[in-house]
């Protein structure tokens, strides 16, 4: 995955969100939909349930832009974030859509 880029002190939000996220089909480690993602920006970290819920998620989220549609905000979530999580390869998300 190359052209990601971390905006340092900035956050982007989408305009929708997806509820539940959409998980993302991968070829060769990098995440498609509708064809192939291109990372614009990212990774910003996102972790909750550190204060001790049972609820512990550990993401990436980044902004990406596909060919064949608006810019789209999308995580990966971090092996070992949560238990039973599969060692095969982090899964890919689609969480919201950009105006």
């Amino acid at each position: 995955m190359t052209g990601a880029a971390v905006l340092p002190g900035q956050a982007l939000w989408p305009t929708w969100l997806l509820v539940p996220p959409l998980k993302l089909a991968v070829q060769h480690q990098d995440p498609h939909y509708q064809g192939p993602l291109t990372l614009l920006s990212g990774p910003q970290r996102m972790e909750t349930g550190w204060w001790g819920t049972q609820d512990f998620a550990l993401r990436d989220y980044f902004v990406a832009r596909s060919a064949q549609s608006a810019l789209l905000w999308i995580y990966r979530e971090q092996l070992g974030a949560r238990q039973g999580a599969q060692e095969a390869g982090a899964d890919w998300y689609l969480q919201g859509v950009f105006a």
